[in-house]
């Protein structure tokens, strides 16, 4: 029964995201699954600004993209940024900062679409039909169903689904984000040597030591309860354990998704103020900008940091520092 009434509803917003008569017809739902792992390579240009208080910012990207989630990402601008790399090879991620590596956050990963998910956590709109970069595209907006997330509005290219702009914004319209895409070139896969995805040879030995494990796995090893649910959507997606270089201690990392946007739990082993000190991740407001909730869990310290509002942090939060078995 539940799996008729899930497939009835699928069914139900697949007709209802279809543009109406006399438009070219389009489901966005298979046109959102290329976007997660666009079918073609290419290359771009992309400026993204962010808004926060009273300030924005803003930074260009050049990226190489090639089916099977394989990317690499450089800064061009601002001049701080330039010399941040980040790369994957579809089943590992790094960053480089001046070919030196450095754990990626996978929040750095924007956004992070899980289509089944999403539509079970959002509203999408009707296409819209647009032109970018001469190309045909169809603007998607994706309303969330609870308060306390940000909306989003997509252009999406009509015939392989890349991302080629959006705007991220709260729901009274204050926009805190906007990505466009600027240029855009198709290239052959075979054009791509493997070096571009791979990091330096010098900085193999630096990497930090990052293992996967899975929620039962993490349980175990950390002696603590991770929920396969949270509330407004949030499911559990993956955890690992990493330890940095020069650091003695590792830490645990969980996260979880609603389709589109992560939150991301750090567990770290303290006693006392002196070993809090030496702590890898410090992130307080003060560090980034994203809103950020710390709590002790007996010999622990732990953080939930994710790009929805405080109260919802707040409410994420509380329902794990009370798990139970």
């Amino acid at each position: 029964m539940r799996r008729m009434a899930r497939a009835r509803w699928v069914a139900w917003l697949a007709l209802m995201v279809t543009a109406p008569a006399g438009m070219a017809q389009v489901n966005v739902l298979s046109l959102l699954k290329k976007t997660a792992n666009p079918p073609v390579a290419y290359q771009c240009k992309v400026v993204v600004t962010t808004w926060h208080s009273k300030a924005s910012d803003a930074a260009m990207l050049r990226e190489w993209r090639l089916p099977g989630g394989r990317y690499r990402v450089e800064y061009l601008a601002p001049k701080n940024l330039r010399g941040v790399v980040l790369i994957s090879d579809g089943k590992r991620r790094w960053r480089l900062v001046n070919n030196r590596p450095v754990w990626q956050l996978p929040l750095d990963e924007t956004p992070l679409l899980q289509v089944d998910l999403l539509t079970r956590n959002y509203r999408l709109s009707e296409p819209v039909p647009a032109t970018l970069l001469g190309r045909k595209v169809w603007r998607v907006d994706v309303t969330p169903k609870v308060s306390g997330k940000p909306r989003h509005r997509f252009w999406l290219d009509a015939e392989h689904g890349i991302l080629l702009r959006m705007e991220t914004s709260r729901p009274d319209g204050t926009p805190i984000a906007f990505m466009t895409v600027t240029e855009l070139r198709f290239l052959d896969p075979k054009a791509f040597a493997p070096s571009l995805f791979a990091i330096p040879r010098k900085a193999a030995n630096r990497l930090p030591q990052v293992r996967s494990l899975s929620r039962l796995e993490a349980q175990k090893r950390w002696s603590l309860i991770l929920p396969e649910t949270l509330p407004a959507g949030f499911t559990f997606s993956g955890a690992e354990e990493v330890t940095l270089p020069h650091h003695r201690r590792p830490f645990l990392h969980a996260r979880y998704g609603d389709g589109l946007m992560l939150v991301s739990l750090f567990i770290l082993a303290g006693e006392g103020e002196e070993e809090e000190a030496e702590e890898p991740l410090l992130l307080s407001p003060t560090a980034t900008r994203l809103p950020v909730v710390r709590w002790k869990m007996r010999e622990r310290v732990c953080y939930l940091i994710g790009g929805v509002s405080r109260p919802l942090l707040h409410r994420l939060a509380k329902t794990l520092s009370q798990a139970k078995r």
